[in-house]
């Protein structure tokens, strides 16, 4: 048995110190654990004062964007549809494969103000910027549904930093600088004519806040923005926010916009289908507006007339509860 005596009992310095390391041993595990990927975006996709709304990740809006399904293709032989799968099944960051993911618009749309869009809207007017440094690895043509004559460009950029995120920008007026067409999906029977790539550009390396051309706005209500994952069991859709960092994020909550409304969880989604077709005001983040620069003075002045009529209300109202002096 031991004595007594010969038990010590450990200092309160050194307790606490034991129990810090430990805590931040703890917090640590699940920071790494809560930070799944990178903050690799270094520049916002456009100029934010330019914009209106943004569709939130697994939002209602537009179409389905979750996993590339069979029935969105054109009806077809069976022929037809059974080489174009092989054919798909081939083509590398195609779409995202992962199956477990209810439909939604897992995708941005950047919304301008009305003055730039619909049938005010042009190709000049709202920049789109590279997000991260890295290569364009794919330049696809889009052709507007509500008028084919309207042609713009789907763009991959894939991480330099890390190559298995690559953000895709949808609807660009993309600047000559770079392949018009690049890495064009291959022919597809009955389903895509692929078309070979352009000879003539300067460069398709990118760094970050670069500006890649313009989103096309003619007839459209938004451009997009996507982020592929490439995990290592399936490709994902992740958003854009999820790899921002705090700095870019302040950003938005200047705006009125923090994180977490950026996206709706995927559980809620389980549980609440999606109605296609219908504006949904809770799929879209609402920017503030940011006043005029040439406003801002008399905003400031206009607020300390409020402050000084307020103060001499109070000081009025004070007066009339004071009693009156005596005579």
């Amino acid at each position: 048995m031991i004595s007594p005596r010969y038990i010590s009992t450990p200092k309160p310095q050194l307790v606490s110190f034991f129990v810090c390391l430990l805590c931040g041993i703890a917090l640590s595990a699940a920071a790494r654990a809560s930070t799944i990927h990178p903050k690799l975006v270094e520049a916002d996709v456009t100029d934010l004062d330019l914009i209106h709304e943004i569709s939130k990740f697994r939002s209602g809006a537009g179409h389905d964007f979750t996993y590339f399904k069979q029935d969105t293709l054109p009806p077809v032989s069976d022929e037809a549809l059974a080489l174009a799968m092989a054919v798909i099944n081939g083509i590398d960051n195609f779409f995202a494969t992962d199956t477990s993911e209810p439909e939604s618009s897992m995708k941005h749309y950047y919304s301008p103000y009305a003055v730039d869009k619909g049938e005010r809207g042009d190709n000049v007017t709202i920049p789109v910027y590279s997000p991260f440094g890295g290569t364009i690895t794919r330049v696809t043509e889009e052709v507007r549904e509500a008028d084919d004559s309207i042609v713009n460009k789907r763009v991959e950029i894939t991480s330099v930093e890390d190559p298995n995120y690559t953000a895709v920008l949808f609807h660009l007026n993309l600047d000559d600088t770079y392949p018009q067409i690049f890495n064009d999906y291959p022919d597809i029977v009955e389903i895509w004519s692929h078309q070979p790539d352009d000879p003539d550009y300067t460069t398709r390396e990118v760094a970050a806040g670069d500006l890649l051309g313009y989103a096309d706005m003619r007839l459209s209500n938004d451009f997009d923005v996507a982020v592929l994952f490439n995990d290592s069991t399936d490709d994902k859709w992740i958003s854009i926010f999820e790899l921002m960092p705090d700095a870019l994020l302040a950003v938005y909550q200047a705006r009125g916009v923090g994180l977490a409304d950026t996206f709706i969880t995927k559980g809620y989604r389980e549980l609440h289908d999606v109605a296609w077709g219908q504006r949904n005001d809770d799929d879209w983040m609402t920017l503030t507006a940011i006043p005029e620069p040439d406003l801002l003075p008399l905003l400031a002045l206009g607020g300390l007339a409020a402050l000084r009529r307020r103060q001499g209300g109070l000081d009025n109202a004070i007066q009339d509860e004071l009693p009156p002096p005596a005579s």
